[in-house]
């Protein structure tokens, strides 16, 4: 997708098509480059893609495809659907999975993503260079302007940041959506709580975790009976390894509780729906409206 001509390609040649024949194509495209004539945004190593989400290719796809279809769906309820001039923002975009699902449904110059972390910035841009990949600093702003999209999306952002840095950008996004405009984000559940405490358990019984990140679950939220009490009271909880004022410390792993987010967002946004539901999405599905 180099070529200038090219930029709409995906979008012209499979705008029709079902989100289930889409899914198809995308996972296809993991390992064919080209589908019915059309030079597919290519992936970056597999290996950074596990660093991002845990996992890579086809499974990667399917994980984004769920979490697409929940934003059409809720969008379509809020009476704000998702058309060729939605303009979209994913935020903490990785390597550029969610805004790839949004490419049969939204125009590419329509399509942005922003990225803190620079290698995953330029494997986005290198992946998929037919949309827009902005770079993003810890704190706001982006320099974009205000009441410019209609949706703001954020996969697993939400279930690491601090309340600092998660208000901060709550705020952001509500200068940066339209009247009206849809939030989609996610959080971790309660249920994450006793996950953590499995994984220090495994460990005291000397079983290897599976991967680097249950290390890190396995050192949050080691007072379980606290963490259960501080979700029911409504309040945002966060584990980081590192301390104030060490940047790290905004970084971690957080629970963000429907009470929560009704008194402190509330000014802002409607709360639509607060999904808990493992069997539809592995986090909280967190869908708000602006107020306005």
């Amino acid at each position: 997708m180099n070529q200038p001509d090219s930029i709409s390609a995906v979008f012209d040649a499979f705008g029709g098509i079902s989100d289930e024949e889409w899914l198809q194509v995308l996972v296809s495209s993991v390992h064919i480059p080209e589908i019915q004539g059309v030079t597919m945004p290519a992936f970056p190593p597999d290996d950074l893609q596990r660093e991002i989400h845990g996992h890579h290719g086809e499974i990667s796809i399917h994980e984004a495809h769920v979490f697409f279809r929940e934003i059409k769906a809720y969008c379509a309820y809020a009476g704000r659907p998702v058309r060729a001039e939605t303009m979209l923002l994913d935020f903490g975009c990785g390597w550029g999975r969610i805004a790839r699902l949004f490419m049969k449904d939204i125009r590419p110059a329509n399509l942005y993503g922003a990225e803190i972390t620079d290698r995953f910035l330029m494997a986005a841009r290198r992946a998929n260079p037919a949309l827009n990949f902005l770079s993003s600093e810890l704190v706001p702003p982006l320099f974009l302007t205000s009441e410019s999209f209609d949706l703001i999306t954020s996969w697993s952002v939400f279930s690491h940041l601090d309340e600092f840095l998660a208000g901060h950008w709550v705020r952001e996004f509500h200068r940066l959506l339209k009247p009206g405009g849809m939030l989609v984000m996610t959080t971790q559940s309660r249920r994450f709580i006793a996950f953590c405490a499995e994984q220090r358990l495994k460990r005291a019984s000397g079983i290897r975790l599976e991967h680097p990140w249950h290390e890190v679950c396995a050192d949050s939220f080691i007072d379980e009976a606290r963490a259960n009490a501080e979700f029911e009271a409504g309040r945002f909880l966060h584990a980081a390894s590192s301390k104030p004022p060490q940047p790290q410390s905004h970084y971690g792993e957080a629970i963000i509780p429907r009470n929560y987010i009704i008194k402190g967002w509330g000014g802002l946004f409607r709360l639509i729906e607060y999904l808990d539901n493992p069997v539809r999405l592995p986090q909280v599905l967190i869908v708000m409206q602006k107020i306005g």
